[in-house]
This record gives structure tokens, sequence and C-alpha cells, in this order.
């Protein structure tokens, strides 16, 4: 009918620095010269058109990291979407530096439930009103809690700032918004597939949610999923792909008479590339290219880490490489900080990117054997080996002998030796062993003063390895199966 109102709706979600075209059965596909030339060639055959982003734009480049992040939102400029919804990812190079970067940003950022604790302030807008044709679209941003232990790298702004659970932030915003609603309400989520159906199943009728766009989970969807009458939608990861829906809106009635979802591929059939964000795109790759592949160490061979769970080849070098770098007489390395599945035999500063992609501090324990006895009870209990847990893998320095069917430590020995229950030994852990020690290595806070001390040895492990790199450009793993299962 003529008097409806077509609105075609776009959105991306855990872009994750995929900035360059990869081959998809020998078609160009993704990167985000073609990302944006679909939008833009959609914006240029179609009225109405509104492109949305759910989170986690940044992580996963080098070009990304080296810039922390500026470089995304350059590019991000040049795509000009018209929301974008924190992921957790954005906060992983400080909140302070967000809230630079949203001052860099030609495009509204939101979130509805980060607050800064003692203000009972909101940190970002927590929604954006779009219109096209006399329609009114709102999107509300809402974030995993589950980044609230970790949320930046500055204890200051830990301790000064919350995560909402988002049901809650939810309710409070719609009453907020009673009193000016929109014609169309659209949650632009990072929660998670399975969150994203537990808040829809919780909703309250009369919010009037129209539509859930949500990321985090990096789910691939054929069609929508409908909860509690919401349908629920991500566009997997990367920017190969992108979310259309087509909406008929009724402005007589005041609602949505039909609509349409569909996941569309961005490939060289789809569209051409955006010319302006390839300019963008040479310049940082250029820079970054004449500093990261300068060669800082060799191998013997190419080494490998191909689980999350147990000991491998990879992480036990890396184990041996923070313990002689930190001069700790032991170091516990958790598997999901190394993110490359094979180094070497030659490693460039953008492989070490690559392997390290967060910055990490570095602290010491130093605790007695005995108390070093029952932490490692604790990080190999039966649970870390079957995935429940975060898996830590120990430097060469110490062996330990395992029973295979309860997993009770047997023996335990430092260079050879067994642990003594009086000594005193040092141990080097990264930031995210420290945010977490009482769950991860099971010392309570109560410890910390009394049996256990703590300082910190870096801000930022990957400078401090470099430094290290340039005093020995090669190594060679050694004392492999430090963890016996018998």
């Amino acid at each position: 009918m003529k008097d409806q109102k077509k609105l075609i709706l776009l959105h991306s979600n855990d872009i994750h620095g995929d900035f360059n075209e990869s081959l998809r059965n020998d078609v160009k596909t993704g990167g985000l010269p073609r990302l944006s030339g679909f939008v833009h060639r959609t914006r240029q055959m179609e009225k109405n058109v509104i492109y949305a982003m759910a989170g986690d734009m940044f992580m996963g480049s080098i070009i990304d990291s080296e810039y922390r992040g500026f470089s995304t939102i350059r590019l991000a400029n040049a795509i000009e979407p018209d929301v974008f919804a924190i992921g957790n990812h954005e906060l992983d190079y400080g909140l302070s530096h967000l809230l630079f970067l949203e001052k860099c940003a030609d495009f509204p950022i939101i979130c509805g439930n980060i607050y800064i604790r003692e203000l009972n302030r909101r940190l970002f807008s927590a929604y954006m009103d779009v219109i096209k044709d006399g329609v009114r679209v709102r999107f509300i941003g809402l974030l995993t809690e589950s980044i609230a232990g970790r949320i930046s790298q500055e204890d200051i702004i830990d301790e000064a700032v919350r995560v909402r659970p988002a049901l809650d932030e939810l309710s409070r915003i719609s009453r907020e918004t009673a009193y000016d609603p929109a014609d169309i309400t659209i949650l632009l989520t990072h929660l998670g597939i399975e969150e994203d159906k537990i808040l829809a199943s919780a909703l309250d009728p009369g919010m009037n949610i129209d539509f859930m766009i949500g990321g985090h989970s990096h789910t691939f969807m054929k069609e929508p999923l409908t909860v509690n009458g919401i349908p629920i939608v991500q566009a997997g990861f990367g920017s190969g792909q992108i979310g259309r829906f087509d909406i008929s809106f009724d402005p007589a009635e005041g609602k949505i008479r039909d609509w349409s979802w569909q996941l569309l591929p961005v490939d060289e059939n789809s569209c051409e590339e955006d010319p302006l964000v390839s300019f963008y795109l040479d310049r940082f790759q250029t820079e970054t290219d004449r500093k990261y592949d300068q060669v800082l160490f060799t191998l013997p061979c190419a080494y490998l880490h191909t689980s999350f769970h147990k000991e491998s080849p990879l992480l036990d070098l890396f184990a041996d490489i923070f313990r002689e770098c930190f001069s700790t007489d032991i170091f516990l390395v958790s598997s999901n900080i190394l993110r490359a599945k094979e180094l070497g035999p030659e490693v460039t500063r953008r492989d070490m990117m690559i392997a390290l992609p967060y910055d990490n501090g570095v602290y010491e324990l130093k605790l007695t054997g005995k108390r070093l006895k029952d932490m490692l009870s604790h990080i190999y209990r039966k649970e870390s080996w079957e995935g429940a847990n975060v898996f830590f893998l120990l430097s060469g320095s110490i062996k330990l002998k395992v029973r295979k069917e309860d997993k009770e430590i047997l023996s335990a020995e430092f260079k050879g030796q067994p642990l003594e229950a009086d000594r005193i030994y040092s141990v080097g852990i990264n930031t995210y062993a420290y945010r977490n020690m009482e769950t991860f290595l099971g010392i309570p806070e109560s410890a910390l003063g009394e049996d256990v001390t703590i300082r910190r040895l870096s801000t930022n492990d990957k400078e401090d390895l470099e430094t290290f790199f340039r005093t020995k450009d090669h190594f060679e793993l050694e004392n492999e199966g430090r963890l016996t299962l018998v």
C-alpha cells in the first residue's frame, strides 16, 4: 500500500579487525572497503536506509592494535554507521581511551548499562533515535556483564565503574522514555545469543521491543530466532556478510505491518570497494607493514598450540620466555592469552602481535612451597582438564606428576628437587590471573599480604618482551612434558 513506509535496516557485529578482503571459494569477500561499498550502494539504491553495528569492531587486526582503535574509528567514520553499540573488546584499551575514541567518532556510540558507581550516572548515552521519512527508530545499547571483572587495564577506572544487569537497565530505560515513545524500538545488544534469548523471554510486552540485533557469540543465522514474540538476529562475525531487514511501517496505525530478514554476502558479486576506505586502509597498512615485518627472533622449527585445554610446545615456550624475561622462579601462562596456533621458525613483530594481541601487566607472587602446592592442586583440579576452567601452563623450571583418574598431584619438583614446604618461591602471572586469583589460582583475598605477597613487574608485557628479544635472537624449547599424567 502506498501509505506504508519502507525502511531498510542493515547490521553488522563482531567485525574484529577484519579489514582486508579474503578469498572464499575463489570469490573476493569482505574487507572494510567492500563492506562500506555495500552500505553506500544500498543507500544509493534504496530510501530510508539505516546501518547499525552491534559491537566489537576492535581487536583481531595488527592495524587496530598498533593504533589502539584509532584506525578503526577513522575507517568506520568513512563507512558512516547510524549507530554503534559498545562490545566487550571496545574496552580492551581502557575506558578512558574509549572515551577519547568516542570523541573521534562521527557516529553515536551507545551503551545503557555501564555506570559510574558513586554518581549513579551512565558513561554513555543509553539509546539513539534515528528518524527516516518521519519514522522514529530507537536503538538501545546493552553490553554483556561478563566483562565486569576486567573492564579495563586501569585500576582506578575499574573501581569506579560497574556494568549493570541488562534486564534491570532496560526496565529503567523503558520507564525513562515512556513519555516519549518511538515508532520502532530495537535492542542493539552485545550479550551473546543465549543471553539474548533469556533477555527476550523476560521482557514485558509493554516495553514494545520490536527486534533484537545482537553480537558477542558470533552466531551465523539462516533465519531469525523468535522468543516471546521478538525476532533475534546476528550476522556472524567479520566483514564478509551483513544482515538486512526490510520493514514496512504503517504510520496511520503506528505499527509494523510486515518485515523480512536475510543474511547477505559482502563480496565482489554484490558490491564494489569504497575508494575512500581503501585509501585510509592502505595508509595504515603501509605503516604497520614497515614496523611489523621486522624479525625478532628465530626458532629451530614451527611450534604448535592446538588446544586451549592441554599442554602444547608453543605454550611451553612462552611460559619459559616469560619466566626468563621477568626473572621469576616459575611462570604461569593462561592458555587463552596465546592466540597463535603456530609460530616459527622466523618470528616477526607481526607474529608476536597476533600471538599476544592483548596488553597485559605482569605480577610476581611470593609464597611458600606449601601454598604453591595448594595453588597447583587448585589449578590442575579435574574440572580444569575437562575444559570448564582456564588452563594454565608452567614454565619448565617445575614438573608435576598428576594421577590420571582424579587429577591429584602425586609429585612436584622445582629444578629437579621436591618443593620445599617452607621455602619462598616467586611465581609470575599475567593480569588475567591476577584479577581472578581466587577463581583461577585458589588464593583468597584474605591471604594477600599475609602468606602471599604481590608486586607488579610490568604494565605492558609486550614492551618488556621486545626489549628482552634484543638480547637473545634465538630460542629453543627445553623440558617439554611439564605435566605428566600417570
